[in-house]
C-alpha cells in the first residue's frame, strides 16, 4: 500500500499495515513488495552452507590476502594463514582495500544503513509500511525492523534519532504506543561506481570478487551464477557486463 500525504509524493513511496488517518488522503496496495530479515537470512544461508559440508571459521577476521610471490594463495587471519586455490571475497565495503595489492580497479563507495529493531503488537505493521517521514517492515511476528536517518556525531545523537523514530511510528499506527525500541545500529552499505563488480579480480584466476548493491536483492540470482562460474570454469552471460577491470 502507498500512503501519500502530498501529491508530489504520489508514485515513490509504498506501504501497507493498520495505520491511523494521519498516513493521508491515499493508499495504492503493492501486493508484490516485498522485504526480508537480511540478518536471520545470512544465519540460515550459512547454517545451510554447514549443512552440506561448508567449514565456516567464526571469529576470524581476514586481514589481507596472502601473496606468494605475485599469485594470491590464500588469505591471512588473525588465527594464522588459510590457504585457498581461488580467494573468493564477498567483504562488501573492505573489497577494495583487501585487493589493494592487485592490479584491479575496484571503484566502490560506501553507503550508511542506520537500522532500528523494535518489538511492536504482532500485526501492527502488515509486510511493508513505506511514507515520507520513515520506513517500517515486519520480519517476524512482533518484530519490526525500522530505517533511521544516519546522523554523525556521538552516540547519544543517533540514540536519540532512534527514539525520535519511534516516537513518529507510535503516532502513525493505532496501538504504536506499545512498540519498544530493542536496538538500533549502522552498517555500511557498498555501492559500485558503475554497477556490480563480479568476476576474477587477476590473471591468474586466484581472487574472485563479489560486490553489489543492492546485495540483498541481488545475491540469489548472482551467487547461483558466481558458483557456476567457480565450479565449471564457463563464464555465466549474464555477469559479463560486471567484470571489474584488471591492469
Amino acid at each position: 500500500m502507498r500512503s501519500d500525504t502530498d501529491a508530489h509524493h504520489s508514485g515513490s513511496r509504498r506501504s501497507t499495515g493498520r495505520s491511523s488517518a494521519r498516513f493521508g488522503r491515499q493508499a495504492v496496495h503493492i501486493p508484490s513488495d516485498a522485504g526480508v530479515d537480511a540478518t536471520a537470512l545470512t544465519t540460515a544461508l550459512v547454517a545451510a552452507a554447514e549443512a552440506h559440508g561448508a567449514t565456516v571459521r567464526y571469529g576470524t577476521a581476514v586481514t589481507s590476502l596472502h601473496l606468494s610471490g605475485e599469485r594470491v594463495a590464500g588469505v591471512l587471519t588473525a588465527t594464522g594463514p588459510h590457504p585457498a586455490a581461488t580467494v573468493v571475497l564477498t567483504a562488501g565495503t573492505d573489497v577494495p582495500a583487501l585487493c589493494g595489492p592487485l592490479p584491479v580497479d575496484l571503484p566502490v563507495a560506501s553507503s550508511p544503513a542506520a537500522l532500528a529493531r523494535i518489538t511492536a503488537p504482532p500485526g501492527l505493521v502488515r509486510t511493508i509500511v513505506a511514507n515520507p517521514e520513515f520506513e517500517v517492515r515486519e520480519v517476524r511476528d512482533g518484530d519490526l525492523v525500522l530505517t533511521l536517518p544516519h546522523v554523525d556525531g556521538p552516540p547519544a545523537l543517533r540514540e536519540r534519532a532512534a527514539h525520535d523514530a519511534l516516537g513518529r511510528l507510535r503516532t502513525a499506527f493505532r496501538g504504536g504506543d506499545q512498540c519498544r525500541l530493542v536496538g538500533h545500529g549502522t552498517g555500511w552499505r557498498p555501492v559500485p561506481a558503475h554497477g556490480p563488480l563480479i568476476g576474477y579480480a587477476t590473471h591468474d584466476r586466484s581472487v574472485y570478487v563479489a560486490v553489489m548493491h543492492s546485495g540483498v536483492t541481488l545475491a540469489p540470482t548472482v551467487g547461483r551464477l558466481v558458483a557456476d562460474e567457480l565450479v565449471t570454469g564457463r563464464p555465466a552471460r549474464e555477469l559479463l557486463r560486471c567484470r571489474p577491470r584488471v591492469r
